[in-house]
């Protein structure tokens, strides 16, 4: 069998392997010294040692779990929760209020932690019932808060930089240069495009009612006395 034809049988068995529920990082391992030594023999243990060894001894790998650590400090400390609703309060009043608290919260904690799974979480359950109790479509709603999720993918500090810059030999200083800007333009086009929506369609996001001001307002002083 041709390398091409292994590579794609590979291939095609990973996408059957994990969609089938079997864990990644199990799947990934397995495949790779199944077909590593149907392709290469036993060069392939040879360089899987090596690979460990080089992975171990990359010290820029380390901040990758400072920035998951700093991230979870950050969510178990109620920061995020008070910044939407600060953001959620000052424009309550203004049609896709909520389309921008959440936008703007999730960009600044993308900067802050270089994580998705713990943004796109929590941004969810702080966003999305008040999103539908204030009657704001659920499709735009619900692409807001994936969208604004993903920014912490690109945004740095982000984990997925980390990781390609030893892999490309290149400097994650730079690539954190060269991502800074098409972040913050993302986030600026992702919240043009919500607000655009609105201004065409009013209904798609109306501003707040009154309770649910009066709701908000409750969350940030218990928010505020429980974290004093």
């Amino acid at each position: 069998m041709s390398p091409e034809v292994l590579g794609l049988v590979l291939l095609a068995l990973m996408f059957v392997v994990i969609l089938g529920g079997f864990p990644i990082s199990f799947t990934l391992i397995l495949l790779g010294f199944v077909f590593g030594y149907i392709g290469l023999g036993d060069r392939v243990f040879y360089l899987m040692t090596y690979q460990v060894f080089d992975t171990m001894t990359d010290t820029v790998l380390a901040a990758i779990a400072m920035f998951t650590f700093m991230g979870y400090v950050l969510e178990s400390a109620g920061l995020m929760n008070r910044l939407f609703h600060s953001v959620q309060l000052i424009f309550g009043r203004v049609h896709g209020s909520l389309y921008l608290a959440t936008i703007f919260t999730a960009t600044l904690f993308a900067a802050a932690t270089g994580i998705v799974g713990a943004s796109v979480t929590i941004i969810a359950l702080m966003a999305a019932p008040v999103m539908m109790r204030s009657g704001y479509d659920v499709r735009l709603s619900a692409g807001t808060i994936c969208a604004g999720g993903t920014l912490g993918i690109l945004i740095p500090p982000s984990v997925m930089l980390v990781v390609m810059g030893p892999v490309l030999s290149v400097s994650v200083a730079r690539l954190y240069a060269g991502a800074l800007l098409p972040g913050l333009l993302l986030a600026g086009l992702y919240l043009a495009y919500t607000m655009g929506r609105v201004w065409l369609n009013p209904k798609l996001g109306p501003p707040l009612s009154a309770k649910d001001l009066d709701v908000t307002r409750g969350h940030i002083a218990r928010e505020f006395f429980l974290g004093l």
